[in-house]
């Protein structure tokens, strides 16, 4: 076989080889074809992507031709690079932490569009624009799931191929999220129109900062976000708050600029020309070429592929819902369970953490690629995986929890609610059941993990009924998800396959 000659100008443009030398060290020197097919699915690739990119039936097919194109070479241990996070990565990650956290700002600009809910908890007290941003959070968390996976599903294809996913998804998930708000309206006798504009508009921001994101345009979602967010400032600076009761026509205007301009980014980026030119420049900065666009359209089965994804958003959003609203309580409201609302603050830090969560999968990916590089028995290397995962996931843990004993300590200054020691420790389960969650999506357990988030949300429905109190519900159902992802973890790491 002749090798590939080297320089840029002379390589090989077909994607198989492109591939190759993106996962040169990896090909060069794999002793079998399922190393290479636990390091394509680590790196995110599915059946549907192999095959919509390189023409292979599967990850396997296509992991066995990697390892008939690139011979093997051992490895030189004196000189072996660990696996290591790339330093780009980690301030993406991160940078993604705080936008997850942004809307969370200038979201009290849309209940002053019409918050006339009471002081008593359960559903029957969300009315309005509230109601419009509770079902438009709760339903875009899925729909903006599958969004996501089919952006990606596009750029395995072309340029072409993401925009449409990226427009048409994205339209498709607004227009359901407003159809779905208004149709609540009309079953709890409120205004249908409120209701339903407010739902159409956050669900369109979410639309616009999921395209932005698969986009790889983290800092232009930020620039988008920013007149917003000095407005919101100014208002709190010299009105003596983030919005004026007195005033929805400011809460307007921060809500249009909050949803407006990152429409527009979003728009723009999504053009074929700027995706291309954005690929371009990955390959460029890698050293790699380009592989040529696939001109082939994804069909049905991709977007039933999507649903999978959607559901994940879903379960999870229930989770936490189930707890911090307890739409189960009478009218009247325990002290408990209205107290619970009053503590919907304190997911903020969760949120915040989500770049750190990021960060901690790309970690734990790195240490098991590093694991199946080195000699021993596959018990011993499956028990050395296990613990780089579990110490990965009690760091992220720890970090998170002195993140929460911070926020408790500061919280009176504020004027909120201390959360209780049982509910922060059920906060801490569900971020680390979030890590186990994705890193179990990448090896394709997602129908596994559905089931654990599945009988998680089960336990909780069935203790709150058994009139359990709130954050006890909470923590046992959400310890119950950890113990079944745990579970199902190491499953995982029994098969050679996700060792790397």
């Amino acid at each position: 076989m002749a090798s590939i000659q080297r320089g840029p100008e002379r390589r090989s443009t077909d994607p198989l080889a492109v591939l190759s030398r993106h996962l040169n060290q990896d090909c060069l020197h794999a002793l079998q074809p399922q190393e290479l097919a636990a390091i394509l699915e680590a790196e995110g690739y599915t059946d549907a992507l192999i095959h919509e990119r390189y023409g292979d039936p599967s990850v396997f097919a296509c992991a066995e031709r990697l390892f008939q194109l690139v011979p093997y070479r051992p490895p030189t241990l004196t000189h072996a690079a660990a696996a290591s996070v790339r330093p780009n990565h980690i301030g993406r990650d991160l940078l993604r932490g705080v936008i997850y956290l942004l809307p969370a700002v200038w979201s009290p600009a849309v209940l002053a569009l019409g918050w006339n809910g009471s002081q008593s908890s359960g559903l029957s007290s969300i009315q309005g624009a509230g109601l419009g941003l509770l079902i438009s959070s709760f339903f875009g968390w899925g729909w903006m799931q599958s969004v996501a996976y089919l952006g990606y599903l596009g750029l395995a294809t072309s340029p072409a191929e993401t925009s449409r996913m990226l427009r048409w998804a994205g339209a498709g998930a607004v227009a359901l999220t407003g159809v779905l708000a208004a149709s609540a309206a009309l079953l709890l006798g409120q205004d249908a129109a409120q209701v339903g504009v407010v739902a159409l508009s956050i669900a369109a921001y979410l639309a616009a900062a999921t395209t932005l994101l698969v986009l790889s345009s983290e800092i232009l979602l930020v620039i988008s976000l920013l007149p917003a967010l000095t407005w919101t400032a100014l208002q709190a600076a010299f009105s003596g708050g983030v919005v004026p009761s007195n005033a929805p026509q400011q809460a307007a205007a921060v809500l249009t600029l909050a949803v407006g301009l990152p429409v527009v980014a979003a728009l723009y980026s999504s053009r074929p020309a700027l995706i291309g030119a954005m690929q371009a420049a990955a390959a460029r900065a890698q050293g790699a070429a380009m592989a040529a666009p696939s001109a082939r359209r994804l069909g049905r089965a991709a977007w039933r592929r999507a649903l999978p994804h959607a559901a994940y958003g879903w379960l999870c959003a229930g989770f936490l819902s189930l707890a911090l609203l307890h739409p189960f309580a009478p009218s009247s409201g325990s002290a408990d369970s209205a107290g619970m609302v009053g503590l919907s603050w304190s997911l903020a830090p969760l949120v915040l953490s989500m770049g750190v969560l990021e960060l901690s999968v790309r970690r734990i990916h790195a240490a098991l690629r590093k694991q199946a590089g080195t000699y021993g028995t596959v018990s011993g290397i499956v028990r050395a995986s296990a613990w780089q995962v579990l110490k990965v996931c009690l760091q992220y843990a720890a970090l998170l929890g002195a993140g929460y004993l911070l926020a408790r300590m500061l919280a009176p200054a504020f004027g909120v609610q201390r959360p209780s020691w049982l509910l922060i420790t059920g906060h801490l389960e569900v971020a680390s059941a979030l890590l186990l969650s994705g890193l179990l999506i990448n090896f394709g357990a997602l129908n596994r993990v559905l089931g654990a988030w599945a009988v998680g949300l089960a336990a909780q429905l069935a203790l709150l009924l058994g009139h359990l109190d709130v954050a006890s519900s909470y923590a046992l159902s959400a310890g119950s998800v950890l113990a079944l992802l745990l579970g199902l973890m190491w499953l995982a790491l029994l098969d050679i396959r996700n060792l790397s």
